[in-house]
């Protein structure tokens, strides 16, 4: 079996944050449990902890199950769940370590991960052996100032939105010369269900639910973005267009957070 992406590993733990929210919490982990599962393939394999760092998911070795790691720590020292804990709680992300694989006799190898908030208790996550450290989701997906920015431009928003009110930040965000379009940098907004309230360069869509909407990998992105937003927001990958390049479809990370109990903004920047 050809080795993972990071793509396609962020991919397979977006799909596993949507199978939690579909199935509930405690079938989705009995179903991580499960060696000959929908969620194992080869490298692939999801785990789950709490934030006390009890194991609630871990197929290939059962007997961590219910047992607390949080001050676990690989060949090098690293306290890796301690860091699993802290990348998620921050809105996701990627973090780093030695661990044993699973698909080559449990050789300890070097490890990238991903990991989500599944709720306001639970992280989930997966990863691969031997990532592409110059591979865009790396890069720039996983680069702290990156990160920053994209959060401070989404709190402006909301900031915004807070002090003028739901109908003012919505024309503000969907004016393509407006304060909160910057370049291919922009502020898009919807409800909960998925309507459509800002989104600059398609205004075409306004009104139109886009909650079915999927990409190459079968992940609902913009389902994903509002349960993210529900629990208070985070980081995801999406494929989307790109108004700099001829609105043609291309990689992007976005953070989302709510503004209030009815709708969310987000922002994202474009990886290629």
């Amino acid at each position: 079996m050809k080795p993972h992406t990071v793509e396609a590993l962020v991919a397979f733990v977006e799909k596993a944050f949507q199978y939690v929210k579909l199935q509930g919490k405690e079938a989705a982990f009995a179903e991580f449990n499960n060696p000959g599962g929908r969620f194992v393939e080869g490298e692939l394999y999801m785990f789950a902890y709490d934030l006390e760092g009890t194991t609630r998911a871990h197929p290939f070795q059962p007997e961590l199950i219910g047992k607390n790691r949080l001050n676990t720590t690989d060949a090098n020292g690293t306290a890796c769940i301690q860091d699993l804990i802290s990348t998620a709680q921050s809105g996701g992300g990627f973090t780093r370590y030695l661990y044993p694989d699973p698909a080559d006799n449990n050789t300890i190898k070097p490890k990238l991960s991903y990991v989500m908030m599944v709720d306001r208790d639970h992280i989930i996550g997966s990863g691969i052996y031997g990532a592409d450290e110059e591979d865009p989701f790396v890069r720039v997906g996983g680069d702290p100032r990156v990160r920053e920015d994209l959060k401070a431009f989404v709190r402006e928003a909301i900031v915004y939105a807070r002090q003028h009110g739901r109908p003012a930040a919505l024309r503000e965000f969907n004016n393509r010369n407006g304060t909160f379009v910057r370049g291919n940098l922009y502020i898009y907004a919807y409800d909960y269900q998925g309507t459509t309230l800002a989104l600059p360069f398609q205004p075409q869509l306004m009104g139109t639910n886009l909650s079915a909407l999927q990409d190459d990998f079968g992940v609902k992105t913009n389902w994903i973005q509002s349960r993210l937003a529900e629990q208070g927001g985070g980081f995801v990958f999406l494929h989307y267009h790109n108004p700099a390049h001829a609105m043609a479809q291309e990689p992007k990370m976005s953070f989302v957070s709510p503004v209030d109990d009815t709708w969310w903004v987000g922002a994202g920047i474009y990886l290629s």
